[in-house]
């Protein structure tokens, strides 16, 4: 579910809802027939008052054909105790042997985590301070794997030098950082490092707070070096765009943040910590130009002057610039030294060199991309309000009626009735036969008394038949409504709108799937059945006791009454901290390790998601004490709710007892002091209320457990009111199974905007793209060229007209229209299962037709030498394959769809030249009959382009082939043009030039 909702953005350009659904409602499918075992076992486990009847017949019985008298003394007190001993042997004994099986079941989980492999620490404070020794060491990431991740790594960094690390894609550049920082186990050789590391990851990590706590990372506040760090790394113009400064709560992983400024603050986070090795991975890929240069010149040059820096990077124009460079390919060192020495040993390094000078990077503007995404305490999905409220007859409407089945409900219902008028009136008969054996003077015939058995054999054979019909549909009932609760919650997610998940956290989503879920699951059912047979049953109890004596009538309603204003009482406090302890402590402030007051967004998954997601960086830091406190934090706040929880229940138990001790003090009162001394009614009315002293504490809180656990329903509930995309009914155009045919887009005065308060970033946009074009769109960050995207695909309702092929793309059902089109996103987004499913997840083609994609991006040998080939299981986040090889997978997906319009959302932003270049060639190849829109960070990718569509704040400003648009030395585009080097400028230009001479003469 956590991919699921991280990837959503992908699975709805892909179209790939229903293919979800599928595998998450066939699992969910198998979890409820196990759940329903468990139901099953618990429901005759907690049917006690059954077994007590059926004890208590089979002794009666006994008795009497053993020839022993049915008199009102041995009856009663047989009847008292073996409902206390009944109670605790049927109900308390098999939820304690339940309990025990789930703490075993825990502590073996725990058990097996506890066992894996540590993260070992390497060898420190060897030879000088700063410097890095590896020699032939060699790394796998499975002990009884024989595939190798590093081979014979052997190199030595020394101190106060700057390293660079090159290498295609896959070719183990991050492993060799990971191998450094200790998070790849080493299986030979030896590493000894000297001194402290600061880490900056590829993909960056940001975590939901103030961009100052994420740059501070726990370390104390030096304000002269913060503020270098936030010039050196030109992060002064973004802050102060943003709504508060540094102290502007971003959202989770940075959902509100451009990818260049993602990547910035990710670097000052490293830079800030005053270390002795910096280890960069990657950081200038995802900053334009002007910013790369600078970050190089002023952050990596300057302020790191002095410190050990090991850099890796694809902008292999900075190389003259270090002092070492390390070449890697298929997990090994294959060359080092410095540039001049790789030249002169004959190295081709033009290889890796090529398009080296493509300084040609669009340059990056600081702009806000979604206002409404900052500060997320605005989220409308966070539940209900703190303060006293019940739950509403529309929850309990919801959970029990979710099958739409009223007869399911009111035979379940009537099965509740019937068996406690079974067991009522067994009670009641046994009574009723003792007081004819007293009347007899016990002379009662063998034929009379055969009567008495029979009648009571067949009332106590109706309660078993009424008591397993009742587990069977009430099982039925309540795994039907958590099934449908389920299914109704994903899809209302799925279908959600994009600015949904903008406002609301994974870790609060994931809670409703899982700790909310789980209680629908079995602790509520489990509430509702003990609640719903107990609450009959002291129903039953007073009817009897009332029966026998109506004078009963009025102390039973004054217990009554003070029972139901303690049950209210109680039921109102104990919600409202189940409130609170399901919502993950949403509204409260908590000291946090940044030394500063926070709101904790999320629940105490949340934050754990997070901290999972930067373990790399957490531990590069060493901060893990930090970070556990914090973790203590929240746990002590979430578990002082459980206990204040446990506390107001313990509380509710003793007023209970002694409403229930005074309620029998009366009666026996009554008793003594009136005329009525007849045995058997004294006996059936106390062994009654003895009843009570079990049954009426336990019973209600029960019944408040059961509505507690209902706050679990009312929060799944509340997501059916979350906003949703537009589904198929409101279409009314149906395309041709070919549709598009052409691949003609046009643009008609369209205007979007993320929200209804939210200022537009596109503003009447106007152009058309002809079939086949290859149109690039560039801009600076915020110009609103994913937007464009975002219209296109409908993630967000546009103003205005967007035709394709001539069809208003608003009047499409969605799966259609999405399906139609196909996109290489910028990060590539790859789900656990196989790498058939991520290529093919509805099985519309053949394996030829899948192996011909991965060929076609050179793929095919890397999938081969797999275990499984296509059916290779893909780990996590596509952890096993690296962000090129993972690009390259969405590459293969673009070719297996074959569609008429394809989108590269900045897919070459995060990889190196020679698979930019590989899926540049690809696409020429496989596409050349296809509509091309190309959102480029480099120039040189869309500069031979057909057309260009320049953005600036939402405006489409330029828009023509590029030749034609650098004529105009006042534009946009030429602007963009003379922004990189010089040398790279007039190469852009030729390119270009050349572009529209071929132009002109296939015209």
């Amino acid at each position: 579910m956590n991919e699921i909702i991280q990837g959503i953005n992908v699975i709805k350009m892909y179209a790939w809802e229903k293919s979800f659904s599928k595998v998450i409602f066939k699992f969910r499918k198998l979890e409820i027939n196990f759940i329903k075992l468990g139901l099953y076992v618990k429901s005759v486990a907690i049917t006690y008052d059954v077994f007590i009847s059926t004890a208590l017949f089979l002794t009666m019985v006994s008795g009497v054909l053993l020839g022993e008298k049915l008199n009102a003394s041995s009856v009663f007190i047989v009847t008292t105790l073996f409902s206390t001993l009944g109670f605790t042997l049927n109900f308390f004994f098999p939820q304690g042997m339940i309990f025990l099986s789930e703490i075993f079941v825990s502590l073996n989980r725990i058990n097996d985590f506890l066992l894996c492999d540590e993260v070992l620490p390497v060898t420190r404070n060897v030879g000088a301070k700063g410097t890095i020794v590896i020699q032939q060491a060699t790394s796998r990431w499975e002990k009884d794997s024989d595939r190798n991740i590093l081979s014979d790594i052997d190199f030595e960094i020394e101190c106060e030098s700057l390293n660079a690390v090159i290498g295609s894609v896959a070719s183990g550049k991050t492993s060799l950082l990971n191998l450094i920082l200790g998070e790849i186990p080493l299986e030979s050789g030896a590493i000894s490092i000297n001194g402290t590391i600061s880490y900056a990851s590829q993909d960056a990590w940001i975590f939901s707070s103030t961009i100052k706590q994420n740059i501070l990372f726990g370390s104390k506040m030096d304000e002269s070096r913060y503020a270098d760090v936030i010039k050196c790394c030109a992060l002064e113009r973004d802050l102060s765009l943003l709504p508060n400064g540094d102290k502007t709560i971003v959202g989770e992983r940075g959902a509100s943040l451009s990818g260049g400024q993602k990547a910035r603050i990710n670097l000052a986070r490293a830079i800030y910590r005053d270390a002795d090795i910096y280890l960069l991975d990657d950081p200038l890929s995802a900053v334009d130009t002007r910013v790369g240069k600078h970050i190089f010149e002023y952050c990596i040059r300057r302020f790191l002057k002095g410190k050990t820096i090991l850099l890796i990077t694809h902008q292999l124009q900075y190389l003259k610039h270090v002092d070492s460079i390390m070449v890697m390919e298929n997990g090994t060192i294959i060359t080092k030294g410095s540039q001049s020495d790789l030249e002169n040993s004959g190295f081709d390094f033009v290889r890796f060199l090529r398009d080296s000078d493509q300084v040609d990077d669009i340059t990056e503007e600081p702009t806000v991309q979604n206002s409404t995404s900052f500060n997320q305490a605005k989220a409308p999905i966070q539940g209900k309000p703190t303060g006293i409220q019940m739950i509403s007859y529309h929850t309990y409407k919801d959970y029990f009626y979710a099958s739409k089945s009223w007869t399911i409900l009111l035979m379940c219902f009537s099965l509740f009735v019937l068996v406690q008028l079974a067991m009522s009136s067994a009670s009641y008969f046994l009574a009723y036969w003792v007081n004819k054996e007293h009347a007899d003077g016990f002379t009662s015939i063998m034929q009379e008394q055969s009567i008495y058995v029979y009648v009571y054999s067949t009332i106590i054979l109706a309660s078993l038949i009424f008591t397993t019909l009742r587990s069977v549909s009430f099982v039925n009932l309540t795994t039907t409504s958590a099934r449908i609760l389920h299914d109704r919650m994903f899809s209302n997610v799925l279908h959600a709108t994009i600015n949904f998940f903008n406002l609301n956290s994974s870790g609060a989503i994931l809670n409703r799937f899982s700790k909310d879920l789980a209680t629908i699951d079995e602790m509520l059912p489990n509430a509702v059945m003990i609640a719903g047979r107990t609450l009959l049953s002291i129903t039953g109890v007073f009817c009897v006791i009332c029966i026998v004596n109506p004078w009963f009538i009025i102390p039973t309603l004054f217990v009554l009454i003070i029972l139901n204003y303690l049950r209210r009482f109680y039921l109102a406090t104990d919600l409202n901290v189940l409130r609170v302890e399901g919502q993950g402590i949403d509204r409260f402030l908590v000291k946090t390790f940044f030394h500063n007051l926070i709101l904790v967004r999320g629940p105490l998954y949340g934050y754990v998601n997070v901290s999972l997601q930067g373990l790399s960086t957490i531990r590069a830091f060493s901060v893990q004490k930090l970070l556990t406190e914090e973790f203590y934090r929240h746990q002590d706040i979430h578990s002082s709710a459980l206990d204040m929880a446990s506390t107001v229940s313990r509380a509710f138990a003793y007023w209970m007892d002694l409403l229930n001790v005074i309620y029998i003090i009366v009666i026996t009162l009554f008793y003594t002091f009136s005329a009525d001394s007849f045995g058997v009614n004294i006996g059936l009315t106390i062994s009654q209320a003895l009843q009570l002293m079990t049954q009426l504490p336990w019973g209600v809180r029960q019944s408040t457990d059961a509505e507690s656990f209902m706050v679990s329903v009312e929060r799944v509930v509340e997501y059916d009111s979350i906003s949703k995309e537009r589904d198929g009914k409101g279409a009314t155009k149906k395309p041709s199974n070919s549709w598009p045919d052409f691949g003609k887009i046009e643009f008609k005065n369209v205007f979007l905007r993320y929200s209804d308060t939210a200022p537009y970033v596109l503003q009447d946009l106007n152009f058309t793209i002809r079939p086949m074009e290859k149109v690039g769109i560039v801009g600076r960050t915020g110009a609103g060229k994913s937007s464009i995207i975002a219209a296109l695909f409908q993630l967000v309702d546009n103003e205005g007209f967007i035709f394709i092929d001539g069809v208003d793309v608003c009047k499409i059902d969605l799966p259609i229209l999405r399906k139609r089109m196909s996109i290489i996103p910028q990060d590539p987004v790859l789900f656990t299962g196989t790498i058939r499913s991520n290529l093919d997840p509805f099985e519309e083609y053949g394996d030829e037709v899948l192996w011909k994609a991965l060929e076609e991006v050179r793929l095919k040998d890397v999938v081969n030498g797999l275990p499984s080939g296509l059916n290779c299981e893909i780990s996590q986040d596509g952890s096993n394959f690296s962000v090129g090889q993972r690009q390259l997978i969405c590459l293969a997906r673009a070719i297996v769809r074959s569609n008429k319009i394809l989108i590269l959302d900045e897919a070459t932003a995060n990889v190196d030249l020679d698979t930019d270049t590989l899926i540049q060639e690809t696409i020429r190849h496989k596409f050349s009959n296809c509509t091309v829109l190309t959102v480029a960070h480099r120039l040189n990718t869309i500069i031979d382009c057909d057309k260009v569509l320049v953005m600036d704040r939402g405006l489409a400003v330029e828009f023509n082939h590029p030749y034609l648009l650098l004529q105009n030395t006042n534009g946009f585009f030429y602007n963009l043009v003379q922004q990189t080097e010089k040398v790279m400028a007039n190469t852009l230009n030729d390119i270009a030039r050349r572009s529209y001479q071929k132009a002109q003469q296939e015209e």
